[in-house]
């Protein structure tokens, strides 16, 4: 008993050291990705795509949930190709993650008008028939994306947004320029560096959705002295 005990704890042990050592190999390649502009765009030849269009993720169909399909840069440099749109547009895409073989994730909003970008938005009705797909709000298909989508399209939006947000120096007024894993936005005129603040919304299971709401009945439903038993909602 001691003896399959002391290989169980072993194998244990070994997963745990093995999933420590992926995550922190993850951990500095992303951190290079962000901080040289020459590694990011190495990794963007062999990265992945997801596409948005006015911060609403591309989305397919499949069994009653929705995918999101990843584009290779050849797919993408193709698809602005048949637009009419440089491929210089790409700088445009932010990093999101990668995979435990190092594949960089990226993603790029087609229908905002950045300050940085020399394209305009494209034309969402046609690129939805052009990728057979969908552009949907997020928080409509949250609930039918898988965990690992899910979580993504959160980052990716989170992001972008903030970029969207962030052209233009609080303090010159000037634009300003990010770097192009998205990491970071310099204005060029006093070199202040702004850094992503974002909040990404989880999603939560039914059991923790059940907890929280029986915790906010029971705060709502104290007695407060000067009013009374009644509901008092608090903040």
């Amino acid at each position: 008993m001691s003896l399959y005990c002391g290989i169980a704890f072993k194998r244990k042990l070994f997963w745990c050291y093995r999933l420590l050592s992926t995550y922190v190999t993850k951990t500095r390649y992303l951190f290079e990705l962000k901080e040289d502009d020459d590694a990011c765009k190495k990794a963007q030849q062999t990265g992945a795509f997801y596409l948005f269009h006015g911060l609403a993720p591309l989305l397919q169909t499949s069994a009653h949930q929705y995918l999101a399909p990843q584009h290779s840069l050849f797919e993408l440099e193709r698809l602005l190709g048949k637009f009419g749109q440089d491929a210089q547009r790409i700088e445009d895409s932010v990093l999101i993650g990668c995979s435990e073989q190092q594949e960089a994730w990226f993603a790029l909003d087609l229908g905002l008008d950045n300050s940085s970008s020399i394209s305009a938005s494209l034309p969402k009705p046609e690129m939805e028939t052009e990728l057979k797909g969908s552009f949907i709000e997020l928080r409509k298909a949250l609930f039918q994306l898988s965990a690992k989508d899910a979580s993504l399209l959160s980052t990716a939006q989170a992001l972008l947004r903030w970029h969207d947000a962030h052209q233009f120096c609080s303090r010159s007024g000037q634009p300003t320029k990010k770097n192009l894993a998205g990491s970071k936005r310099v204005c060029p005129s006093n070199n202040i560096i702004y850094y992503p603040q974002v909040k990404v919304w989880k999603r939560l299971s039914v059991e923790k959705l059940q907890k929280r709401w029986d915790w906010r009945w029971k705060a709502c439903s104290t007695v407060h002295p000067s009013t009374g038993p009644f509901l008092i909602a608090h903040s």
